[in-house]
């Protein structure tokens, strides 16, 4: 996948940044705000009808645009038990789907969200990519 890429992504996480600030009743609340979760990875860029997804008899164009993300961009793998069993790892994401999530391209003009993050694998416990499908949420940029 190395040579395949040719756009630079980030993605951000809305999330909780751990101050708070005054409600106006004497409480606190938590301040959200967007944090990076991924910062100028290398990915590849495919708008919308630039690939094919295979069916039963034939294939049909993409429906949405899609990025393609190298496994170690996005996720990691992790120790999902108590010894150092190598086969006690999986491949665990950093990013989901949802509103919560935003992508932007630097080649790209827009923001994007994320909707349907998949992972494929070239071998057991061994990811080769992350295809996102991707939707354009503001064309103009942040």
């Amino acid at each position: 996948m190395r040579g395949t890429l040719t756009h630079k992504a980030t993605i951000e996480h809305y999330q909780e940044t751990g101050e708070t600030v005054g409600d106006g009743a004497g409480g606190t609340i938590s301040v959200k705000d967007w944090v990076s979760v991924a910062d100028g990875v290398p990915c590849r860029y495919e708008p919308a009808g630039q690939g094919y997804v295979r069916e039963d008899q034939g294939g049909r164009v993409y429906e949405s645009p899609r990025v393609y993300f190298p496994p170690r961009a996005v996720g990691e793998m992790v120790d999902v038990s108590a010894d150092d069993d190598p086969a006690d790892y999986e491949y665990e994401l950093d990013v989901d789907a949802g509103d919560d999530y935003r992508l932007t391209l630097e080649a790209v003009d827009g923001v994007f969200t994320l909707s349907d993050p998949d992972v494929h694998y070239s071998g057991p416990q061994r990811p080769s990519h992350v295809v996102i499908e991707v939707e354009r949420i503001d064309p103009g940029g942040s």
